[in-house]
Parts: structure tokens; C-alpha cells; sequence
């Protein structure tokens, strides 16, 4: 869905395999928000311009790289500064969401996290946002995208939440995270999630992807997208078609095949099958 009045252009989207979370992107929004209240856990980052944020009987400023947190039931307005506009990246998430995967970080259960009424400016928790907001964005699989929403909330439970958490150093569950890692060896094609995964390993999802890279060196994704493009190279040395092939190992579209062909592989998979028939012949 699309909102458009002169430059203002705001997009929204749910993310499919993830109820309860909406996402929307704002570009050169200059309409102010009145006070208002949302029923869900609000994040938003400012990629550009600067505004003013009231919330909690205090007014922050907003300016580009800063990220805010508003909790549910919280009446807050906020506005870009007179005569300009903000750009902005926002996540919806339903408290439950959230405190289900705090519960599952820290390995009990806890109540909805506070995060501080200020704006963050710590550049990593940032980065981690934008990772995890790009990657629903552009389709990626659900197995990153859960990765990602883990590994960006972990950070910001551990240095944000006004109640300190503490999470379970990983150990070195051999047993365990070799099934997961034989599973994803022997069904790379499918759209495998984390929490599928972790059933497998017999552990919980964050747990999981801690141990696995502890143990291998790379999270469950990055392990799954470097056994799809070493499939994809027997493919394309046996000759099939660059489309066949990328829907046959399991990426979800062309594009993404061939960013991440390229980028383990050093050459786009077009060279490399010129290359295979020159072999060939």
C-alpha cells in the first residue's frame, strides 16, 4: 500500500511468516502525527532530515541516524522540523512478539522490555535495524530473517533495556548442531525457517544460532547460502540455465542468486556457465 501527497511517499508491508510484525518506509514525509497511541512496540529510524519527538512528557529531538523506541499505550506526537522532511524506516511489533523472543534470548520467562525513552544513537543496534528491516524488505529467506530479528533484538536487550539481561553463554553442542547442520546439507532447497531448525537441534532458535557458529564459524543462513551456490556450480558446469538453476537450489528469486554467487564465487553466474561450455567444447 502507498501514500503519496506532493514528495511524501510512506510504503507498508507485513512480512509473510511473521504475524504480528508490520514495517513501513517513509520518504520525504513532512505531515506532523498528532498525539496518538499504537497497541504496538513502535522502532523508527531516521535515515534523513530531523524532527522532534513528544513522549513520556519530554520532547527529544529526532535527527537522521537516530533510532526511537514508543511502547504500547504510550500517547506520544512527533514532527519533522518546520519547512523540512524526515525519511524513516518503522517496525510494528505486537508486545507479544517481543516478549516472546526476550523470553527466548535470555532463557526464561520475562515480562514486555523497556527500552529508554531517548533516542539511541548506538551505531552496531543501528546497523542490526537496518540489516533486519532490508532483509523483510527484499525477500530474503526466512532463515536470515530470523537470524537477523534475533540478533538485532539481543543487542538491544543487552545494552538498552533498563533491566540488565543476561543470556546463556553458548556451549559446544556437537550432537546437537550436527543434525541441524546434516539437515540443512540435505534439504538446502527448501525455505527453511530457524525455529524448524532449532526443533530439529532440539534447541531454542537463539541458542541454536549461537552454537552453530561457535562450532562451524557461520550462522545457520550464511552455512545454507554456501551449500546453494556449491550446488549451483554443479549445475552450471552440467549446463543448466542460470534460471533453472537458481530456482532448483532454493533462492528465491534471480537477483539474489546472483549477488550471492557472485560474492562467494568472484564471477556472476553468467561467466561462470560461458566459462563451463567453454570447458565443454
Amino acid at each position: 500500500m502507498q501514500i503519496k501527497s506532493l514528495n511524501e511517499q510512506i510504503r507498508v508491508w507485513r512480512p509473510k511468516g511473521f504475524a504480528g510484525l508490520e514495517l513501513r518506509q517513509g520518504t520525504s514525509v513532512s505531515q506532523p502525527y498528532p498525539k496518538h497511541w499504537h497497541d504496538e512496540l513502535h522502532f523508527c529510524l531516521i535515515l534523513d532530515g530531523s524532527g522532534n519527538l513528544n513522549y513520556r512528557r519530554e520532547r527529544h529531538w529526532t535527527p537522521a541516524g537516530c533510532l526511537f523506541i514508543v511502547h504500547p499505550g504510550e500517547v506520544h506526537s512527533n514532527h519533522a522540523d518546520e519547512g523540512s522532511s524526515c525519511s524513516y524506516r518503522n517496525l510494528y511489533a505486537e508486545p507479544e512478539i517481543i516478549r516472546q523472543l526476550a523470553a527466548e534470548i535470555t532463557g526464561h520467562q520475562t515480562d514486555l522490555p523497556f527500552f529508554s525513552p531517548t533516542p539511541i544513537y548506538d551505531r552496531e543496534v543501528i546497523r542490526l535495524y537496518l540489516e533486519m528491516h532490508q532483509s523483510f524488505e527484499t525477500g530474503n529467506s526466512k532463515l536470515e530473517q530470523d537470524e537477523l530479528l534475533l540478533g538485532f533484538l539481543a543487542k538491544l536487550l543487552a545494552r538498552h533495556s533498563e533491566v540488565t539481561m543476561e543470556f546463556r553463554e553458548p556451549g559446544r553442542e556437537s550432537e546437537a548442531v550436527c543434525r541441524a547442520r546434516e539437515y540443512l546439507l540435505e534439504n538446502f532447497s527448501s525455505n527453511v525457517s530457524l525455529e524448524e531448525l532449532a526443533a530439529i537441534a532440539d534447541l531454542s532458535p537463539f541458542h541454536l544460532n549461537r552454537v552453530f557458529s561457535k562450532e562451524f564459524g557461520l550462522p545457520p543462513h550464511a552455512f545454507l547460502t554456501q551449500v546453494r551456490v556449491a550446488r549451483a556450480k554443479s549445475l552450471l558446469k552440467q549446463g543448466a540455465s542460470i534460471t533453472q538453476t537458481a530456482m532448483e537450489v532454493g533462492f528465491s528469486d534471480q537477483s539474489h542468486f546472483t549477488r550471492h554467487f557472485r560474492r562467494l564465487v568472484s564471477v556472476t553466474p553468467g561467466h561462470y556457465l560461458q566459462g563451463s561450455k567453454n570447458v565443454q567444447d
